[in-house]
């Protein structure tokens, strides 16, 4: 028993210090635009609450197209306030306005509609 304490300890400990630099993140994340498309990205907080802050940075986004896998690169930018989300993300094909909630301020639910910029 004491050997699956320490183990837990020294698990939880090591995952305390998991995010290396301070207000950055890593995101991922799932939506559907038509296709399935799978999201990687890093995040940076603007504001030093969580009330009220700013979340920017690049991702990248997976799909099947033509039967072929497409990496495509993209931008967003959030307004985190009051567990409210309002944010935009814009790639090469489209533009994304968004509206969602935050829980517990690591999971982020939203919805939006692409305004596609050209077609492709």
């Amino acid at each position: 028993m004491k050997k699956y304490f320490a183990l837990s300890f020294f698990l939880f400990h090591m995952l305390s210090y998991a995010q290396l630099l301070d207000k950055t993140a890593l995101n991922i994340g799932y939506r559907y635009t038509g296709r399935n498309v799978l999201q990687a990205g890093l995040e940076y907080r603007l504001g030093d609450s969580y009330d009220g802050s700013v979340i920017l940075g690049p991702s990248l986004l997976y799909t099947h197209v033509n039967d072929t896998g497409k990496l495509i690169p993209e931008i967003n930018i959030n307004l985190l306030r009051a567990g409210l989300l309002l944010g935009l993300s814009a790639n090469p094909y489209s533009l994304e306005p968004r509206l969602g909630f935050s829980l517990f301020n690591a999971i982020f639910l939203n919805t939006g509609y692409a305004f596609p910029i050209h077609r492709g």
